[in-house]
């Protein structure tokens, strides 16, 4: 019996012993554990609180190279715009002689450009002394803008935005500060923000006024303001505030909250991030835009934080899968920043598609891929363009010298830029600027070709106008003289020869007092078609009078020029007769000579029309040459 005592006595000292010796080394294994997985952990922490600081500055860094370059641009495309109303022929001619005619033209290209750009508030020309003299304007949700009645048009001499314009050089701009519209001298309500741009206007280097854009700020300000993860504010130099998250301190300076921005946030204004806009703007605002990171965006992070490395504490404790994890967090972690950067890159490819006119096409010229942007242009679907050449959109008008050049260019493998005329599936033309790059392997090889363009369907329909004839669609006189001032110097250049035709309707003022203006009217459209008819590509077609046209026939001697004439004034002679009687014209042929100017040339053609009339009309008369006599019109 006591045999069996000590026994048990002796197995329960030595399980006791062992039971000890089993806690003591599990116990320094787990502080082991512990201790490793405390370091590693406040290691782990410390790292993931740097990278969120460094994330934070890095989306910052992001968001104003993006802001600063959404800003950019559309400072660009306003000071473009100005730029090209005060540039434009029908400014020139209007400044040149103010008819009542050419005073419509402009309004109506005013017009033209306030129905095209949905945020211009108001549009306007400004003469020498500040008074308005064009002015369009669009009311608060207004679809279409309105031309101002001369008797409502101000004198504008005594406001700033005149005064700090008029002192610009010719291609300078000058940028508003950042307001609230105002009517009558009150506040507009609901608040308008506006933002004004306008550029000086010259005429022979004399200063004939200015051309000012008034813009609705709000999507300017938004996109401003519009920053995921940051409160952003936008503060001028005094401190005050225009755009901030808490409409109590929006507009400062205009609705009179009190305390100022700058005396709220005096104590944290270190840590802000900002950065100027002042280098854009050169308003003398000193605008700035302050980002703040938003609080549930930093505990989210830290959240993120904590529990990361909670983790990684529980994976050190539990040592059946430490290495495991070890094995999986750096490849999750590569995978994650993979991940982030595709769907980056998917969103830019995105915005890209969509805004960008774009396609790719191997060596041979098919088309392998083509951007939305360019699919909602032209009217074609991808897989109507896939496997095509762009000679699908090419529009049958387009100039073959240019498509020669884009063929050089692509043969020597080098780039090409220019404007190409388009046609799209609809059967609607368009023009692009173009840029044609070709893709090379490393021994240089040509693998396909890029192509980049921008839609500037407008700006080619607003040169068009400018030299057009509203009536009969002919040059106008403007476009005229242009062309004869180029053929002039080619001539006195490369010796090349070239002629004019002047031709003039036949006792057209009859047809305007016995049928009236509209037939009158009509007569000139049906004239001016049937010119155009009858002519070379070379030669230049122009209203040069009321009822008078002009034809500079190049590399066309006045032998050739007379010829030529006699079969218009047969055509003109054979056509319909509109008014009940038939339509003759009078013409005149002369040579331009090297020793004499445009002046002389003109008195020439023009005693050679005089010659024709003098002689019974409906004939052709040579400044150099015998009378090519026709039967004379009749009445």
């Amino acid at each position: 019996m006591h045999r069996f005592q000590w026994l048990n006595r002796w197995l329960g000292e030595e399980i006791l012993t062992k039971r000890r010796s089993y806690l003591l080394v599990s116990g320094c294994f787990i502080l082991f554990g512990a201790a490793v997985a405390l370091l590693s952990s406040f290691i782990h922490y410390r790292m993931q609180s740097s990278s969120i600081e460094a994330s934070i500055d890095q989306r910052f860094a992001q968001l104003r190279e993006l802001k600063l370059g959404e800003l950019d641009r559309r400072l660009h495309d306003l000071d473009g715009l100005v730029t090209a109303l005060a540039e434009n022929p029908l400014m020139t001619e209007y400044l040149l002689a103010p008819t009542a005619e050419r005073l419509e033209a402009l309004q109506h290209l005013f017009t033209l450009v306030a129905r095209s750009h949905e945020e211009l508030m108001q549009v306007r020309y400004l003469d020498r002394s500040g008074m308005e003299r064009v002015r369009v304007d669009r009311a608060r949700g207004a679809a279409e803008p309105v031309v101002v009645g001369d008797s409502l048009l101000q004198d504008k001499g005594h406001r700033y935005y005149f005064q700090e314009s008029r002192g610009l050089a010719a291609g300078q701009f000058w940028h508003s500060r950042l307001d609230l519209n105002r009517e009558r001298g009150q506040l507009e309500l609901p608040i308008r923000p506006t933002f004004r741009v306008a550029t000086p206007v010259y005429l022979d280097n004399f200063f004939a006024g200015i051309v000012i854009l008034n813009t609705e700020a709000d999507t300017m300000l938004e996109a401003l303001s519009r920053a995921p993860d940051f409160d952003a504010f936008l503060v001028d130099g005094d401190g005050e505030v225009l755009i901030s998250p808490d409409p109590q301190l929006r507009w400062s300076r205009y609705l009179d909250h009190d305390p100022s921005f700058k005396e709220r946030v005096a104590d944290a204004e270190e840590s802000f991030y900002r950065f100027d806009l002042e280098p854009l703007l050169k308003n003398g605002e000193s605008l700035q835009v302050l980002m703040v990171p938003r609080e549930e965006a930093l505990q989210r992070l830290m959240h993120a934080n904590t529990l990361a490395a909670l983790m990684i504490a529980a994976s050190v404790i539990l040592i059946s899968f430490p290495l495991a994890w070890l094995a999986a967090v750096i490849p999750a972690a590569l995978q994650q920043r993979l991940q982030d950067t595709l769907t980056k890159l998917r969103s830019s490819t995105d915005t890209l598609d969509t805004h960008v006119i774009s396609s790719s096409t191997d060596a041979q010229g098919r088309i392998t891929h083509v951007s939305g942007a360019l699919c909602r242009i032209s009217g074609y679907k991808p897989w109507e363009l896939l496997g095509q050449t762009h000679k699908r959109l090419r529009h049958p008008d387009a100039s073959a010298e240019v498509v020669e050049q884009i063929r050089a260019a692509m043969a020597e493998g080098r780039s090409w830029r220019g404007e190409l005329k388009q046609l799209s599936r609809q059967g609607e033309t368009y023009w692009v600027n173009t840029v044609i790059t070709p893709k090379l392997d490393r021994e240089g090889q040509v693998l396909g070709y890029t192509e980049v363009s921008a839609d500037v369907t407008d700006r080619k329909a607003l040169e068009k106008m400018s030299v057009t004839d509203d009536l009969t669609g002919v040059f106008n006189r403007r476009r005229l003289d242009q062309r004869l001032e180029e053929a002039m110097e080619s001539f006195l250049r490369y010796r090349q020869p070239f002629s004019v035709i002047l031709l003039d309707l036949d006792r057209f003022k009859s047809i305007n007092d016995t049928e009236g203006h509209q037939a009158g009217d009509a007569v000139l459209v049906q004239v001016a078609q049937c010119l155009k008819e009858n002519l070379r590509k070379v030669d230049h077609l122009g209203r040069w009078g009321g009822e008078e046209f002009l034809v500079i026939c190049l590399e066309t001697e006045e032998l050739g020029a007379a010829q030529l004439a006699e079969k218009l004034r047969g055509r003109v002679a054979s056509l319909p007769q509109p008014v009940g009687r038939t339509v003759t014209v009078s013409i005149g042929v002369a040579q331009a000579k090297p020793d004499e100017k445009l002046n002389q040339l003109f008195r020439r053609v023009d005693a050679a029309l005089y010659r024709s009339k003098h002689e019974g009309r409906n004939r052709v008369s040579r400044s150099q040459g015998p009378l090519l006599r026709s039967p004379s019109a009749p009445g």
